[in-house]
């Protein structure tokens, strides 16, 4: 079985304290949420002697900290979140993580939505025992 969004949020809840988390899509009338979208993967991996024999797969993510209307208060948030992924690992639903592969040597400031909310993204590969 392969890792979901869902379980992704459900682990980052016990590791994040956030009012509001979404997968797919954010309520963006909330001052303070955390989304969570499925990006392109890199290509899978199967080892040689096949399938049976491949010991990890990967999904790739991308989180949107939609954090309030103080810049320095949301970028704080996005490096908490950024900090339980970085050179972390644990267990999402019932996959070993072995590692969170961090796209970005920080998160991205992707300035304000249309209500002024900072906004910052977060983009890591997680590498995951099959």
């Amino acid at each position: 079985m392969m890792m979901t969004l869902g379980e992704i949020r459900d682990w980052l809840k016990t590791q994040v304290n956030c009012p509001q988390w979404y997968i797919g899509k954010i309520d963006g009338s909330k001052e303070q949420c955390i989304g969570l979208y499925n990006v392109t993967s890199p290509a899978p991996v199967i080892a040689l002697g096949g399938l049976e024999n491949t010991s990890y797969t990967t999904k790739a993510i991308s989180i949107l900290v939609h954090w309030g209307k103080n810049a320095d208060t949301a970028e704080r948030k996005a490096q908490e979140v950024y900090a339980a992924l970085f050179g972390q690992t644990g267990i999402i639903g019932d996959h070993q993580v072995i590692q969170f592969d961090m796209r970005t040597s920080e998160p991205v400031n992707v300035g304000t939505d249309d209500n002024n909310i900072y906004e910052y993204v977060i983009e890591t590969v997680i590498y995951y025992e099959r």
